[in-house]
């Protein structure tokens, strides 16, 4: 088993582990601490995803997206690649085959400049390393768009201290957990 296999198993583990614990305020303190961030306010989309239980819940900040600048969600392709499309609330979200809450297909968008790319993951360092659930979704996405501003995102329990990581592996440029950025 190699190493980031096994890191997985034993993030998995302490997530069922946690499962029922309550980490609504260090979410409610990343979600204050993203918004009121320039690079939050500077964006004017905001390329996000709709979080699983074992991730931060950031639905205050897609809320205040959708509101006050255009937002997009991720929709995961079944040739392993991922796109972007904008987010309609008048429109339902349905779940895909991962159990990820995807929006339609209406459109693909595409990020820039002007874009911040919140991303999820099992694991972050300090370092802006990031360690995903294994199909490389964001390592391909991030690998080909590559203006855009991006912000990993994970609770206290999912910041290590090292990754084992590849040459395909695609850091962030800044990492915030628990209201603080690194």
């Amino acid at each position: 088993m190699d190493a980031k296999h096994l890191l997985r198993t034993q993030l998995k583990h302490l997530e069922r582990t946690m499962r029922g614990h309550d980490f609504s305020l260090e979410d409610e303190a990343s979600c204050r601490a993203l918004l009121s961030s320039t690079l939050y306010q500077t964006a004017q989309w905001i390329f996000a995803f709709h979080p699983l239980d074992s991730e931060v819940n950031i639905l205050p900040v897609l809320e205040d997206a959708r509101k006050h600048k255009h937002l997009a969600l991720p929709v995961c392709m079944a040739d392993g690649t991922m796109q972007f499309h904008p987010f309609d609330p008048q429109q339902d979200m349905h779940k895909s085959a991962l159990g990820i809450l995807e929006p339609e297909r209406t459109h693909e968008v595409f990020p820039d400049h002007t874009t911040l790319l919140i991303i999820p993951a099992m694991a972050y360092t300090k370092f802006h390393e990031r360690l995903g659930r294994g199909k490389g979704y964001y390592d391909r996405y991030l690998s080909v768009w590559r203006d855009a501003a991006t912000l990993g995102i994970c609770r206290s329990h999912q910041l290590q201290n090292a990754l084992p990581l590849q040459a395909w592996d695609m850091q962030v440029d800044k990492v915030l957990c628990n209201g603080v950025f690194y």
